[in-house]
């Protein structure tokens, strides 16, 4: 069964919902690292293991502090900017 993202993923990209499924299932069966290096660089990624996240510099935040993508075990994710007096 499919989800209504997936349909309006699959349409946006002119291909079939199945295709998007076996897409997103490879992404998730890959090792961490492999993902992170391919999405990011080999080696830009660090795992808080506290947190049980990995994060990497934003290169889209060009703003003042340090702007991080942190990335979950399921390889979901999230944005935000540590402010730049914590590291003061």
């Amino acid at each position: 069964m499919s989800t209504e993202r997936e349909r309006r993923l699959a349409r946006q990209c002119g291909v079939s919902v199945k295709d998007i499924q076996e897409v997103e299932s490879r992404l998730r069966d890959m090792p961490m690292e492999r993902f992170l290096d391919g999405v990011f660089g080999p080696g830009k990624a660090i795992y808080d293991a506290g947190e049980d996240l990995w994060i990497v510099a934003d290169p889209k935040h060009t703003g003042p502090g340090f702007g991080f993508i942190a990335v979950r075990s399921d390889k979901s994710f999230f944005t935000g900017v540590v402010p730049a007096r914590v590291f003061q």
